[in-house]
């Protein structure tokens, strides 16, 4: 009976809680700003988070070049069985059991299989090896920190990655709207020329118009909102959500001022910031670093090194132990040309990277001049498209009361209404231009940052 009311019990805290999910709201969409959404995508894009484990990775390699000034100390077991004469010779005389014993004739020729347990502790110390080490700390701090300025252009391109999808988004939003718009007044356009036909006040030929624009908008209406779905999975996997991520934007594609400044000053602060061109110049000195470390080679080196064994004939008992140091000196003589090669192709290098560090600063300057003008164009074209869009809503508002005084056909007003909407998506598209183009005037020149103008605006 127990038993029974226990497993009762259990069964509607199940089903309790079964019900309660089935009826709880699903999550609500998680409303972005555009800073916000940098902020989400420095914290989760894929791409950033490479950028960041790289860096930390290639950090180490300091770590690893400043270890060969310490002395390198290694352990070694190992075993070994034989009946070689020579080795049954060395192996008891390491052992310390050799007796006068072993001096028959017939042993040395012909011993029986002896074990050799062999324990060593060996250490080696570079006492002068030509700046060489010197030379790896140096190139792996430059690795280091080519790898940061790598790192901080990504985290730039990452977001205007998140900017152009965040504005992307904000124009088919607005794109859809129109659409919306288009497609009321299609119906109320159809409505208008079913009355006047009925009236007899217009032709067939009228009502058959206002369908096709009818047809028309709705189709365009389709083709927005499939737009507006894409720009929000686009802008999820942009900042690094699963493409279906329950996220909401700020609507409406409002006006901004931003301040081009002037090229020649853009253009230097580009040569002084941009990170991947700061790279460039990491890499100048990693070449010249590699020419040093070549000529190095010429040059001689100087070891020291000890070690300590031990050799028993059972792994267990206590044998013969033993050790030697000394130091060496290492002085390359002849090599057939290869020190003399390697130098040439570290000269060479050199002459590649200083010449690609030339190439990249005159393309980026090209870019700051690209970037400058398009945002002046686009700066131009705002005023222009609004003034048109002006423009189109009071030749729409003309022509619709000449239509209802009879004065002008059907076919004039849907083509003043097709061209109102054209100049209506010509405002947006300059807008999200402006925008979009000040965000890659910052990006040319290495200052987009998630506090910048671009970002918030």
């Amino acid at each position: 009976m127990v038993r029974t009311n226990l497993a009762r019990t259990f069964m509607a805290i199940i089903c309790s809680s079964l019900l309660a999910s089935a009826q709880s709201p699903p999550p609500t969409p998680q409303n972005l700003t555009l800073p916000e959404a940098v902020r989400v995508a420095l914290e989760k894009n894929p791409t950033v988070q490479a950028a960041v484990a790289y860096a930390q990775a290639v950090h180490e390699g300091i770590a690893e070049a400043k270890a060969a000034r310490l002395p390198r100390v290694d352990f070694s077991e190992g075993f070994t069985r034989g009946n070689n004469p020579v080795y049954v010779f060395g192996a008891l005389l390491t052992q310390r059991q050799f007796t006068a014993a072993n001096f028959d004739l017939g042993f040395l020729n012909t011993p029986p299989p002896l074990d050799n347990f062999r324990t060593q502790f060996s250490a080696a110390l570079s006492l002068y090896d030509a700046g060489q080490t010197g030379r790896r700390i140096k190139d792996a701090k430059l690795s280091a920190q080519g790898a940061g300025e790598t790192g901080q252009r990504t985290r730039q391109e990452v977001i205007f990655g998140v900017v152009k999808a965040y504005t992307d988004e904000l124009l088919a939003r607005e794109n859809a709207r129109l659409a919306e718009s288009a497609v009321k007044t299609a119906q109320s356009d159809l409505q208008r020329a079913q009355a006047r036909q009925e009236e007899g006040q217009a032709v067939p030929s009228d009502l058959l118009s206002a369908q096709v624009q009818l047809a028309q908008a709705q189709e365009d209406l389709l083709q927005a909102n499939n737009a507006v779905d894409l720009a929000h999975a686009a802008l999820n996997v942009a900042m690094g959500l699963p493409e279906d991520a329950a996220t909401t934007i700020e609507s409406g594609l409002k006006e901004s001022i931003f301040e081009a400044g002037v090229l020649a000053e853009r253009q230097q602060h580009a040569l002084k910031s941009r990170p991947d061109l700061r790279e460039a110049d990491l890499g100048v000195e990693h070449a010249t670093i590699g020419s040093r470390m070549a000529r190095a080679e010429f040059l001689p080196k100087v070891n020291v090194f000890s070690s300590w064994e031990e050799d028993n004939q059972t792994f267990l008992t206590r044998g013969g132990n033993n050790w030697t140091a000394g130091v060496s000196l290492n002085f390359n003589i002849f090599d057939g040309g290869a020190n003399r090669a390697r130098l040439a192709a570290a000269h060479y290098r050199q002459s590649q990277a200083q010449a690609q560090a030339t190439q990249m600063a005159a393309a980026v300057k090209l870019q700051v001049r690209e970037a400058f003008q398009n945002l002046t164009t686009a700066q131009q074209r705002v005023e222009v498209s609004r003034q048109a869009q002006s423009e189109a809503e009071e030749s729409l508002r003309i022509i619709q009361n000449r239509y209802e005084a009879g004065l002008a056909t059907i076919t004039d007003l849907l083509r003043v209404e097709a061209a109102r909407t054209s100049a209506q998506k010509n405002y947006l598209n300059a807008l999200f231009d402006y925008r979009l183009s000040y965000a890659a005037l910052e990006l040319a020149t290495g200052e987009l940052a998630p506090d910048s103008p671009a970002v918030t605006p």
